[in-house]
């Protein structure tokens, strides 16, 4: 699990309206279960910290 994961975990839910319902309808609970299957392994952190990543790089942030 990685950060880098977690960018093409978004990047992959930004593609993919059918995995963002599957997110949603697994819960928390599975939410690494449904990351691993998409073939990106994250944890929730991971995910988070690679939004944040992003949104820092479109304000002009670190």
């Amino acid at each position: 699990m990685s950060i880098e994961n977690g960018e093409r975990f978004i990047r992959m839910l930004e593609a993919d309206p059918e995995l963002r319902e599957k997110v949603r309808n697994k819960g928390k609970k599975k939410f690494e279960k449904v990351t691993a299957e998409a073939g990106a392994s994250c944890s929730a952190y991971d995910a988070v910290a690679a939004l944040s990543k992003r949104l820092d790089s479109k304000s002009g942030g670190e």
